[in-house]
């Protein structure tokens, strides 16, 4: 008597349930539906249009190829979790209702979902235990399943699971976990990762219950003919985890946060099952830099159309996702020195423009102030512009300073809404801003006039069809004539005929002719520059403020600027 009792409002909820499913079915257009995800697929693609990564609900995954994969191992996640998903509709009615019986006498709460409304979670919803929610599951399965083949929702299902760790997809589990390819893993690796799904935080993070989870799914596969006695018995020893957790290249982790930044201020939205392409300017061969130090450092590297190339924001984005090119701000030293020169044109100076280069004193508000060189190199003599230049000469830079008012570079900054104090020091760059406002203020050396704004979106398509298309987007901010005059001599500083220029040791290893300014205080160091097609601006550094007393950090902004570009082809 009890059990009838119990059978018929569970069949009641149910014929109720599909009632209203088929209410929605018919007069629900899914995309209408306010609360979807709709921009649960995105690809992002370099310059030569290959795809560099791929994020399902915003989680970088590497996208697998169903047929790569053992087709026995398919056979065993579905005989796990989901034995009829090739017959199926996007529910299983008949195993529903056992699930919530089973639920309801023994006070459990084992699921009961496919694995096309697994899919549909993952990428779609949420984790939400409403009614209402795992009413639109169902609703959204049924859709998929009209317009998707099984296979197509199997490869999207292994692409977006959860496997704990911040690790999604069968591909990304397989190298996290064993440092593998997922079409070179074992049985045993296989059944292991079949193990997490049911709680991938909780096992992830407690081996001895993954191991016994993992015994139990290989004694049920086993007692059911889908393993062999040899593969058992390989399946009880411990899993043998080789955590890989360099996944994804740092450099490509910083463009892509940043290029989806720039996706999302955007507001463009997919409609139900579209996938959406961004189109960047990514180029691989400046990115695949390595780089082995105790510091930080941050490089941005961008075209002539203002599109970025390269933005690393730090040596390792797993220890830290912080973009220290766009969000940190630093004294910038002796890069300012262009701008200062620059100035100084306009106020009437000439590029032979000469000052006496010695040790200098002058009285500032009553004080007495010493202004040096670096190394305390001083050639005694009088110097051009252009030698000032390339070896960062203190002494000139600070004479120019006060001689055309120190109001005329605070001024300038104002252009780029930067606020400065009229004070000595700020010749020598005791200003702090970010190396992407940095850079953007070099696009006009570069460009010989135009201040770009920096984009690192070319183009989006959604299902192949155009939804945005960016433009050169750059003004004019002052003479460009005289942006290019500062542009020539500026190509000193690789000039090994000039004693003591900053640069001159790269000058001879670079492939192209460059322009540039390199940039040292007592934290930071830089080097900036660019040649006719890229500019690259690098910074190193410690980023808790720390002094800077490493060589070897000092040193990296001109490797790091000399690899990239030579690596750059046009």
């Amino acid at each position: 008597m009890k059990k009838k009792i119990m059978k018929i409002p569970i069949i009641s909820f149910f014929s109720f349930l599909l009632f209203l499913i088929f209410i929605l079915f018919i007069f629900q257009p899914i995309n209408n539906i306010s609360d979807i995800n709709q921009n649960p697929e995105i690809i992002i693609k370099n310059e030569k249009d290959e795809e560099i990564m791929h994020y399902i609900n915003n989680h970088p995954i590497t996208p697998i190829e169903l047929s790569l994969l053992d087709p026995k191992y398919i056979d065993l996640l579905l005989f796990i979790e989901d034995k009829t998903f090739y017959i199926h509709n996007g529910f299983n009615l008949q195993r529903m209702i056992k699930t919530i019986s089973t639920n309801i006498i023994n006070k459990k709460t084992y699921g009961a979902s496919t694995i096309t409304q697994q899919y549909i979670k993952n990428i779609y919803l949420n984790n939400s235990k409403k009614i209402s929610r795992k009413l639109k599951e169902l609703y959204y399965s049924i859709k998929l399943e009209q317009i998707a083949t099984k296979d197509e929702i199997l490869t999207g299902y292994l692409n977006c699971i959860y496997l704990g760790n911040n690790v999604y997809g069968l591909a990304d589990g397989c190298k996290y976990y064993f440092s593998k390819s997922y079409q070179d893993i074992s049985t045993e690796e296989m059944i292991s990762l079949i193990a997490l799904l049911n709680a991938p935080s909780y096992y992830s993070s407690n081996i001895l219950e993954w191991n016994h989870k993992k015994n139990e799914i290989a004694k049920n596969l086993y007692h059911n003919n889908m393993i062999t006695n040899d593969e058992y018995k390989k399946c009880l020893i411990d899993i043998n985890i080789q955590i890989n957790q360099n996944i994804y290249p740092s450099p490509l982790l910083y463009f892509c946060d940043a290029t989806l930044n720039e996706f999302m201020n955007l507001n463009i939205k997919a409609k139900f099952n579209e996938k959406i392409t961004i189109y960047t300017r990514y180029d691989s061969n400046i990115n695949n830099i390595k780089i082995d130090t105790n510091g930080n450092i941050a490089s941005i590297a961008v075209d002539k159309d203002g599109y970025y190339l390269s933005c690393i924001g730090d040596t390792n984005y797993n220890n830290s996702t912080y973009n220290i090119a766009l969000n940190g701000k630093r004294d910038i030293g002796s890069t300012i020195k262009p701008l200062l020169y620059y100035e100084a044109l306009k106020c009437g100076y000439k590029i032979n423009k000469t000052h006496y280069s010695a040790l200098y004193s002058f009285n500032y508000k009553g004080d007495i102030i010493t202004i040096k060189n670096y190394a305390s190199n001083y050639p005694n003599k009088q110097i051009n512009m252009k030698t000032a230049l390339a070896t960062s000469d203190n002494i000139y830079a600070i004479k120019t300073h006060l001689d055309i008012g120190m109001k005329t570079l605070v001024n300038h900054l104002k252009k780029y809404g930067i606020q400065a104090e009229p004070i000595p020091s700020l010749a020598l760059g005791s200003i702090g801003m970010s190396l992407y406002q940095l850079t953007k203020i070099y696009t006009q050396f570069f460009t010989e006039g135009s201040y770009l704004n920096l984009q690192f979106i070319e183009k989006i398509t959604i299902d192949n069809k155009i939804a945005y298309i960016s433009h050169k987007k750059a003004i004019s901010l002052g003479n460009s004539k005289h942006f290019k005059q500062i542009k020539e001599i500026m190509n000193g500083l690789f000039d090994p005929l000039i004693p003591h220029s900053t640069a001159r040791n790269i000058g001879s290893l670079l492939t192209s002719k460059c322009y540039g300014k390199s940039g040292l205080t007592d934290y930071d160091s830089y080097m900036i520059g660019f040649n006719d097609n890229i500019l690259v601006a690098v910074w190193s550094g410690h980023l808790n403020n720390e002094l800077l007393l490493d060589a070897n950090i000092k040193k990296l902004p001109k490797e790091i600027f000399l690899k990239q570009m030579n690596s750059h082809k046009k």
